[in-house]
């Protein structure tokens, strides 16, 4: 029984010839790459969300700009004023930024984590006024796909 079985396989194997174009090959290793385990620290994909949100932040300088910009990044993009309704976490996040100023602590960016899927990167855009007041405009909010800043880590 386990001749015929070896027989056929070997008869099967022949008859494919077993030849692949280098196309196919190429696409075979990608498949087998995008499979690979790899162990990244949070504190490496922290990294990886703030620089990208700063990359796609940079030239971005209103929300009419958002659509093409998310195609090219891979993000979603979400301008909210203060006052405006947005999600709930970017309400609380630009409540905090609010509260900061109030209270006369800088501002920076922020990464958090939303889930087990995804990022949020926020930042505040400021305005200083000439008696240095300091009123916050508005969030950047940059939504992230935690899969995606992984595999964009592998091909660096």
């Amino acid at each position: 029984m386990n001749r015929v079985l070896l027989i056929s396989l070997a008869m099967v194997l022949l008859g494919c010839g077993g030849s692949l174009t280098d196309e196919q090959r190429k696409k075979m290793l990608e498949a087998s790459e995008q499979q690979a385990i790899v162990k990244v620290t949070d504190a490496e994909v922290l990294e990886v969300a703030f620089a990208k949100g700063r990359t796609v932040l940079e030239g971005l300088t209103s929300p009419a700009e958002t659509g093409s910009r998310e195609k090219v990044e891979g993000v979603k993009i979400h301008w909210l004023e203060p006052g405006s309704r947005g999600l709930e976490i970017e309400q609380q996040l630009i409540d905090a930024y609010m509260n900061s100023v109030i209270e006369g602590t800088s501002l920076h960016d922020n990464v958090q984590e939303i889930g087990t899927d995804s990022l949020l990167y926020t930042k505040a855009v400021v305005l200083i006024r000439p008696d240095s007041s300091v009123e916050v405009k508005g969030t950047w909010n940059i939504w992230m796909s935690k899969k995606q800043l992984i595999l964009s880590m592998k091909k660096r």
